[in-house]
């Protein structure tokens, strides 16, 4: 019984707990998808603010505070960006604060970003340009640890805009390009229109009017292939106003004129862009005041006026309106006209307080009114100079922002770096200290092994000296009968050979003159013989050994050969070749070479010259040996015996051997250094 009454509680828990956690999963799904709603809602730019505000509100108030997960810090991310779009910089900074401190804890890198993205944000919003490139640069370090390269691009177009604010048109260019990389790979038209925008612009005021007018162009293709449009905003006109200004610039006035007619003809511009339209008239003056074309004198400029003077950037405008009146009436020699406008727009540029306005204006009214010129001038100058220092501090400040934030990412770097090393040398302590452990543990043991070992490889040595030592024996027997054999062949049965042609000559001549000088032939016998015994006991190397022998042997034998053959031996030694310093076995070679070669000719070549040649290049002997004989087929023969020997004997003496022949002539060139 008290087993039955177990099994049914278990029962009834596991039943609770189940239904338990399907609630929860359901309430925390429609929560969800309340606070989706909502921020959708708060999103849509169609509905009035108030309603927005309101929207975002309750979506903050049903997200769970106490959870810090990556649904959490969406939403409060999404919430921060719909406060941001509406303008609420109280419950911007409230939602902005608990985002920063949970993305903080959770190291969340994507959502640190988007933090001092949308804090930037407010302070462009608000006009403090140097507040919010500071927060925009903060956001860009973030960014680059992410994959959210959208965001990244959109940091650099805003920074370029801050950037072009301030004058620092370089800087502009730099931080435009890196985001038109990005967003030139993707559907982002409107970006990419307003990019190559600042760009061209940015080259304008670098008077790089080529990359200008290029880039306003790319900007006028995109604008009429995709049909961007934006309310009170002309795409079409204003890339044709930029160019014509890039002209104008050039002082190619005509061409300018052309594309500012262009921009004013596009429809409905005047009703949707007045204050454009006002900007265009007055370009359009000024290039009619350039080419002296009055035409349509005041009535382009009053007309001009008219329409600027419906914004607080157009009226800032009509000061260049006033001063082209001005220039107008003072071409036309009419002084107090020209005074007049000059001191209206001296007076307009005061009221919209624009620095660069009235430096215009200053400058034109000392050129029309020569009583106070002095004065204009000199107020010029004043004010010229102020604005330089404030566009200076300016522009340091943005790089003074600039550098300390890369400072302190430095310093975040080092620290991070430093930790690493602390942790790999602290591990590799702890590595070290393991491991002395195990092998003085295990060294013991090695002890005995590495003595059994060693007697295993001293009995493995022994038996491989033994080895070793009959190989070096059979070497020495194979390279000493291989030695010998040369010898036989170049020395010994050469000359036999030799002393055998010569006596056959008794065959056919019997006469007393011919048994007279085949009598030193057989002599000559005796002299192999004695060769012979001096290969038998290895004294043939003794013979080169001798002071001046070497060139004696040589001449010795070019007068045999000129006497025994037909053909005409020629030996042409350096005389600068010091013999005596070069090794026997050098010198012995080369004798059997020379013998080999000779031999050769005379069984086969039917040559009629034959020259010998040695000398030495550097460090080296040179032989050739060449003969006008009826020559052989090199690639047939290469391996016949004798010039097998040759290249044997050169290959010991490390040199090298090339052998030509033709119908004509065959020759032994032969190179070996002179000291081996």
């Amino acid at each position: 019984m008290d087993r039955l009454h177990s099994y049914w509680f278990i029962i009834l828990l596991v039943s609770l707990y189940g239904c338990t956690s399907k609630t929860v999963d359901k309430d925390a799904q429609a929560r969800n998808d309340s606070i989706q709603k909502y921020l959708d809602l708060a999103g849509n730019d169609s509905l009035d603010t108030k309603l927005r505000n309101k929207y975002n509100a309750k979506a903050f108030s049903l997200v769970d505070l106490s959870k810090n997960d990556t649904l959490t810090r969406f939403y409060l991310s999404s919430i921060s960006f719909n406060y941001l779009g509406v303008k609420n910089w109280d419950d911007l900074n409230t939602t902005g604060k608990i985002l920063f401190e949970k993305s903080k804890t959770a190291k969340d890198t994507l959502n640190l970003a988007r933090y001092y993205r949308y804090k930037a944000g407010y302070f462009m919003k608000n006009k403090i340009y140097d507040s919010a490139y500071y927060y925009y640069i903060k956001a860009e370090k973030f960014y680059k640890r992410t994959n959210d390269y959208y965001s990244l691009a959109k940091i650099y177009q805003y920074k370029s805009l801050i950037q072009f604010s301030k004058d620092d048109y370089l800087g502009t260019d730099l931080s435009a390009e890196k985001a038109l990389d990005y967003f030139k790979t993707t559907n982002h038209r409107e970006d990419q229109f307003l990019l190559l925008l600042y760009i061209g612009n940015s080259a304008h005021n670098l008077k790089n009017y080529k990359k200008a007018i290029n880039s306003f162009n790319l900007a006028l293709s995109i604008a009429k292939k995709y049909n961007l449009k934006k309310s009170s905003d002309n795409r079409i006109a204003a890339c044709l106003n930029n160019i014509g200004n890039a002209y104008r610039e050039q002082k190619k006035y005509s061409q300018a004129m052309q594309y500012f007619n262009l921009a004013l003809k596009q429809r409905n511009l005047i009703k949707e862009d007045p204050v454009a339209y006002g900007f265009l008239l007055n370009n359009l003056s000024y290039c009619k005041l350039q080419l002296k074309d009055y035409s349509e004198f005041p009535f382009l400029l009053f007309k001009s006026i008219d329409l600027l003077n419906n914004s607080e950037e157009g009226i800032k405008e009509s000061t260049i309106s006033y001063v082209y009146l001005s220039n107008y009436y003072n071409v036309i020699k009419d002084s107090l006209k020209a005074q007049l406008y000059a001191e209206k727009a001296l007076k307009n540029a005061k009221k919209v307080n624009s620095p660069y306005y009235y430096l215009t204006a200053l400058s034109n009214a000392g050129c029309v009114n020569n009583k106070k010129a002095p004065q204009y001038i000199k107020e010029y100058h004043e004010k010229n100079d102020s604005l330089l220092f404030i566009e200076r501090n300016a522009r340091n400040q943005y790089y003074k922002i600039q550098h300390e934030t890369d400072e302190i990412t430095q310093e975040k770097e080092t620290a991070i770096k430093q930790k690493w090393i602390i942790g790999i040398i602290a591990g590799a302590v702890i590595l070290i200290i393991v491991l002395l452990l195990i092998i003085t543990r295990q060294s013991s043991k090695q002890k005995d092994l590495q003595f059994q070992q060693s007697q295993q490889k001293a009995n493995e040595e022994i038996y491989d000296l033994m080895l070793t030592q009959k190989r070096k024996e059979e070497q020495a027997r194979q390279s000493e009968k291989k030695r010998i054999a040369i010898d036989l062949h170049d020395g010994v049965m050469n000359r036999l050979a030799s002393t055998r042609l010569n006596l056959n000559v008794l065959l056919h001549q019997k006469d007393e003159e011919t048994i007279k000088k085949c009598l030193n032939y057989i002599d000559d016998i005796y002299n192999i013989e004695q060769e012979i015994r001096n290969i038998a006991h290895d004294l043939n190397t003794e013979i080169f050994n001798q002071a001046n022998s070497f060139a004696v042997l040589l001449n010795d034998f070019i007068t045999t050969q000129n006497t025994i053959t037909n053909s005409q031996y020629i030996l042409e030694a350096d005389k600068a070749i010091d013999w005596n310093s070069i090794a026997s076995g050098i010198k012995m070679n080369l004798y059997r070479i020379i013998q080999e070669a000779s031999n050769n000719i005379n069984k086969y070549a039917r040559a009629s010259n034959v020259v010998i040649n040695l000398i030495m290049v550097e460090n080296n002997i040179c032989l050739s040996i060449t003969d006008n004989g009826k020559g052989f087929d090199v690639d047939a023969n290469v391996e016949g015996m004798g010039l097998k020997n040759i290249k044997d004997r050169v290959e010991s003496l490390k040199g090298k051997v090339v052998f030509q022949s033709n119908t004509k002539n065959t020759s032994i060139n032969i190179t070996i250094p002179h000291t081996i």
